[in-house]
C-alpha cells in the first residue's frame, strides 16, 4: 500500500492508459439511471448512475454522482472484464457564505479526492488528498467499494436487459 501523495500514474502506467482509453472511447454505449431506488435515501438533491458499455455488453465504467446539501460526491469505477481495477473518488464542497449563513451552491470550497487501485478484487494501492469517509480505520475501503460496485453493476445490468 502506498503512502498518500504519491503519483500513481507513474507507478501504474498501464492502468492509467486503460483509464484514458475508456474515457476517450466514443463507441461505449451509455446507460443512464436517474435517482436509482436503492440510493434515494442517501442523496438530498438526487443522484445519477451511468454505465458505459462496450460492444460485448460488458460494463467498462460506472459513474455515480450524488448531490448532497453540502456538496457533490462523484465516483468513477473502472472495469476490465467487469473486474474493478480503479476507483476515482471526489467530493466538492459548496462554499459556506458567512454573511448569509448558508451554502453558496454556485461555488465550491474544498473537498477531497482519492484514487484506489485494485487487482483481483483486492485494494493494492491508494492516493488520498483531503478528508474523506475512510479516515475511520474501522471502515474497510476494499469491502466498501466492492459492495458498492456490485450494487451499481447489478442495477446497470438490469437496465441493459430492459432496453
Amino acid at each position: 500500500m502506498s503512502c498518500y501523495g504519491q503519483d500513481l500514474s507513474r507507478k501504474y502506467p498501464d492502468i492509467y492508459k486503460e483509464v484514458s482509453f475508456i474515457d476517450k472511447n466514443k463507441s461505449l454505449k451509455k446507460v443512464f439511471i436517474k435517482n436509482p431506488k436503492f440510493l434515494e435515501q442517501s442523496a438530498d438533491g438526487g443522484l445519477s448512475l451511468t454505465g458505459y458499455i462496450d460492444n460485448e455488453e460488458k460494463v467498462r465504467k460506472i459513474e455515480v454522482i450524488i448531490y448532497l446539501s453540502n456538496g457533490v460526491q462523484e465516483y468513477s469505477f473502472y472495469l476490465k472484464n467487469e473486474l474493478l481495477f480503479l476507483v476515482s473518488d471526489k467530493f466538492k464542497q459548496f462554499l459556506w457564505d458567512k454573511e448569509l449563513n448558508e451554502f453558496n451552491y454556485k461555488k465550491f470550497d474544498g473537498g477531497y479526492s482519492g484514487i484506489y487501485v485494485f487487482h483481483d478484487k483486492k485494494l493494492i494501492d491508494l492516493q488520498s488528498l483531503g478528508h474523506n469517509r475512510f479516515e475511520d480505520d474501522t471502515i474497510d475501503i476494499e469491502e466498501v467499494f466492492l459492495k458498492e460496485l456490485n450494487l451499481y453493476l447489478g442495477s446497470i445490468n438490469r437496465q441493459i436487459k430492459t432496453e
